[in-house]
């Protein structure tokens, strides 16, 4: 029995998904390049300049928590099996931040 949503062929989307791999092809983006493009970088600041004038608060600080929360990934994790004391502090900080500015507006601030 397949299963049939809107006839979309779901079963073909998953099987995609799974051989696409798409966690490995968002690692091996680079953050910094991704924003050098125009093509991404116009769109983007046009995004967060309607957040911003639209008074979208929590969605701006979780796109940009996302986003730093990305870049520390791609940059301060170990690679090649290479462990440094500093990479990992960086990281571990960086992470720390970006959750205690989740939490102080998603639960402490009040609007």
């Amino acid at each position: 029995m397949t299963f049939k949503f809107l006839d979309i062929p779901w079963d073909k989307i998953v099987e995609a998904l799974k051989t696409e791999n798409i966690i490995k092809q968002l690692s091996e983006t680079d953050p910094v390049a991704f924003f050098k493009d125009p093509h991404n970088l116009v769109p983007a600041i046009i995004v967060g300049m309607l957040l911003f004038f639209l008074k979208f608060s929590r969605t701006l600080i979780f796109l940009l928590g996302s986003l730093v929360f990305w870049y520390a990934c791609v940059h301060q994790l170990p690679q090649n099996g290479e462990l440094r004391l500093h990479d990992i502090a960086s990281f571990g900080s960086t992470c720390a931040l970006v959750l205690g500015i989740w939490i102080y507006f998603f639960f402490i601030r009040e609007e």
